[in-house]
Formats: structure tokens, C-alpha cells, sequence
């Protein structure tokens, strides 16, 4: 490592897909035109792993999911559990849905709720206000990380001012919610099929980055969603994928 090199720091990220008219459908939220990382573009629902990702108390609440299990399916000798809390976590931040289920085992109702005290409870979490155990705690909910597949991983190469290593998750839109904004980090959210996004990069309408548009364009090959998820779930050999900075990514003060 050179001197003064960015230390990659951990990340996850979910791919969350629904099946549209025709073709299945992926959720893109547009970042903030002031965002200190990669501003107007299109990402997926996701974000940095937090120290309040790792602890005994959430691990408690994952369902069907244990330390071993999740290192195994990541292919990481330790601390693999705190990769799907941390995508549960931020995709609620972000897109307001939840990876959660109840005492029934079902998907936990949040379209019972009222927009405002949905809209509160996440800002409370993305603020440090609460946590996700508490919030769990308080309604009897358990966290369903075992409906996150772990898709594909990319590190941002060396040269970029921040850095992450990034695992990506597809996951089924949970029955009984809808994504919404909360905060001014996202500034507009879209449900769009995997080529029509790549077609409206491609006009200039739709600013998408390196890792987004190689994975949309495997996600196009599938006509349904069925066909995507049985090809995410068969065994294979997810290594971290690392490219060359490409021309569209901001350079150290850029």
C-alpha cells in the first residue's frame, strides 16, 4: 500500500427487484446533487458498515442466520453478520423498506403505519436517536437477513478520494410496504427496468456509475424475476472484483 493510500472501508448494498408489467423492475435512488460522494447519481439502496452493525444484541434477531452461516456465505473467515444488518439497516434509511418479520413469521405491515411516524422512526435510526435492536425490541420484529442473497463484490479501486468494499445483496420489495424518501441524502426514487435505465444513461437522462451499470446489464439478460433469483441462489464463487478507475469516476480532489 502506498503512502496515504485510502483504506477501503466495508460496505453493503441491496438490489431490491419486483416484477414490473413485463420485465422485473429495480429500484434506483438518485443521490443528492450536494452529496459528498457521487452526486445526481443513480445507486442502489445502500451504505457503510457501522460499528452499531456488530453487536450481540442484533445478532440475536437475525432470523435463520448465525455468525458462521453469514462468513460462510461471504466467504470471510470472521465478522460477516454485521454485512446484512448494516444492508437491513440502510435500505430502511434510505427506501423505507424493511427486512423484517414478525411474531407470525410474515413481513412486518408498514403500510399500517402513518407516513409521518414511519418517517420519524427512520430519521431516528439514521441519526442515532435509536437503534434497530430497540426498534425490533419494541414492535416483537426479527430481522429477516436471511432473505438478503449475496449477488456480487466490488472494491473501489486505489486513486479514488473514498473507497469501499462493497458486498451486494438481491432481495424480493417486502409484501406490505413501499419505498419512499426520508431525508434529503436521496433526492428522487424510481422503479425501472434494467434496460431502460442503461438506455437513459446512455441519452444522458439517467446518471449511472461503473459498478450500477455492470450490474444492470446482467440483470437485463432475465426476463423475470424468478429467472434472476434462481440464477442469484445457485452456488458459485463471488470474488471481489476490483477494476480499473474508469473515466466517469471523481478523482482525488474532484
Amino acid at each position: 500500500m502506498t503512502h496515504g493510500e485510502v483504506v477501503p472501508r466495508a460496505a453493503a448494498t441491496t438490489i431490491f427487484v419486483r416484477q414490473g408489467a413485463a420485465k422485473p423492475e429495480i429500484l434506483l435512488l438518485k443521490r443528492g446533487a450536494q452529496a459528498h460522494f457521487m452526486p445526481n447519481a443513480y445507486v442502489f439502496a445502500g451504505g457503510a458498515v457501522d460499528q452499531s452493525d456488530e453487536s450481540d444484541e442484533l445478532y440475536a434477531l437475525c432470523e435463520n442466520l448465525d455468525e458462521r452461516r453469514a462468513c460462510e456465505r461471504l466467504h470471510l473467515d470472521s465478522a460477516g453478520l454485521k454485512h446484512f444488518v448494516a444492508a437491513v439497516r440502510e435500505a430502511f434509511e434510505e427506501c423505507g423498506l424493511l427486512l423484517a418479520c414478525d411474531s407470525s413469521g410474515e413481513w412486518v405491515n408498514l403500510a399500517a403505519w402513518e407516513e409521518s411516524e414511519l418517517r420519524d422512526a427512520r430519521r431516528r435510526l439514521s441519526t442515532g436517536r435509536t437503534t434497530l435492536a430497540a426498534l425490533c425490541k419494541t414492535h416483537g420484529w426479527r430481522l429477516a437477513v436471511d432473505e438478503l442473497i449475496f449477488y456480487s463484490h466490488w472494491i473501489t479501486p486505489p486513486g479514488a478520494p473514498r473507497r469501499f468494499d462493497t458486498r451486494f445483496f438481491l432481495c424480493p420489495v417486502p409484501a406490505r410496504q413501499s419505498a419512499s424518501l426520508a431525508s434529503d441524502e436521496m433526492s428522487e426514487l424510481v422503479w425501472i427496468t434494467a434496460g431502460d435505465a442503461l438506455a437513459q444513461h446512455a441519452s444522458g437522462r439517467l446518471m449511472l456509475m461503473f459498478p450500477t451499470r455492470t450490474l444492470l446489464r446482467e440483470l437485463a439478460r432475465f426476463d423475470g424475476i424468478d429467472a434472476i433469483f434462481a440464477f442469484a441462489r445457485q452456488p458459485r464463487k463471488i470474488t471481489p472484483y476490483t477494476p480499473v478507475l474508469p473515466p466517469d469516476f471523481p478523482r482525488d480532489g474532484e
